[in-house]
């Protein structure tokens, strides 16, 4: 198999040259080579590219300069900051929210000892959801170094959590799992204290579940921002929010859902500060809809 030679950064910067890339600092490029993988890089040159079938593949468009791959490459990242901060705090939300309305109906160990706390029946295809949720709390619980759990079993002497200690350290996969394993009551009960009662649960636990993909796209520092999500959103036709035509496989439908969640939080006022601090990007690539201000949820923040 013939793999890629080893280049320097000099050697690179020629082969960009070569493609009709303007360099106009060769240090600065050099600069940020050493800390930004060329690799990664080149995932954003394509915007700026011929399209691959054509007879100018790898060969830049006119008038292209270094700085519009960094200024590209800046805003990636600032969106992925932006939207993993938002992750964030409904993780923390929903450990509360889980914590609280499942441990009032059952007692904080009721998930694993109440046969009729969770969906045991409920499963995926030949998996049982309860069983496999139940084996990655164990995992993660072996992974987990918080002194709290070893205060736990030294002073209780168990193996199990209670509840309110284990959601400390499920990963927001494992707490969209619980949601779905949650009893149609407690679910409403969550979905009340998001005021989103007239959202169907499973549109909800769907889109719990692309958020923890999307949070793992943050999470590694890939590609984000013109990205197809390979887990789509689903779309509620009876529930007033953006509307058929926006591509629910794009990040704006993920920024959508998280700003309907967290109705209480800036996250309209920051987005409109990163679009305008980065006017050159191509809203069409990330889904946004030419008047998506005046869609909901958009539209009452």
């Amino acid at each position: 198999m013939n793999y890629k030679n080893f280049k320097t950064h000099n050697e690179l910067i020629e082969i960009l040259k070569q493609r009709h890339l303007i360099i106009k600092d060769e240090s600065s490029v050099i600069d940020f080579l050493k800390k930004v993988h060329y690799y990664r890089l080149s995932a954003y040159f394509i915007p700026f590219q011929y399209p691959k079938d054509s007879d100018k593949k790898d060969i830049f468009k006119d008038n292209v300069a270094f700085e519009d791959i960094t200024n590209l490459y800046y805003f990636d990242c600032e969106l992925k900051k932006l939207i993993f901060s938002y992750l964030q705090q409904l993780e923390l939300t929903l450990r509360a929210q889980i914590s609280h309305i499942h441990s009032q109906k059952y007692n904080p160990f009721g998930y694993i000892q109440n046969q009729n706390s969770l969906k045991r029946e409920l499963r995926n295809k030949n998996i049982f959801l309860f069983y496999e949720f139940i084996t990655k709390a164990q995992k993660e619980k072996q992974r987990a170094s918080e002194d709290f759990i070893k205060h736990i079993k030294d002073k209780y002497k168990i193996d199990d959590l209670p509840l309110w200690a284990l959601v400390e350290i499920l990963s927001f996969g494992s707490l969209s799992k619980f949601f779905k394993l949650m009893q149609l009551d407690e679910q409403l009960k969550l979905l009340e204290f998001f005021k989103m009662q007239n959202i169907r649960v499973g549109i909800f636990e769907n889109w719990l579940e692309s958020l923890s993909y999307v949070r793992n796209i943050c999470a590694h520092h890939a590609r984000l921002w013109n990205k197809n999500l390979v887990k789509k959103f689903r779309l509620d036709s009876n529930y007033d929010f953006l509307h058929q035509s926006v591509p629910t496989n794009k990040i704006f439908f993920a920024l959508s859902v998280l700003a309907e969640i967290l109705k209480e939080y800036s996250i309209k006022l920051e987005f409109q500060a990163l679009l305008a601090k980065y006017p050159s990007i191509s809203k069409e690539s990330m889904g946004i809809p030419q008047n998506w201000e005046n869609l909901a949820p958009w539209s009452n923040l």
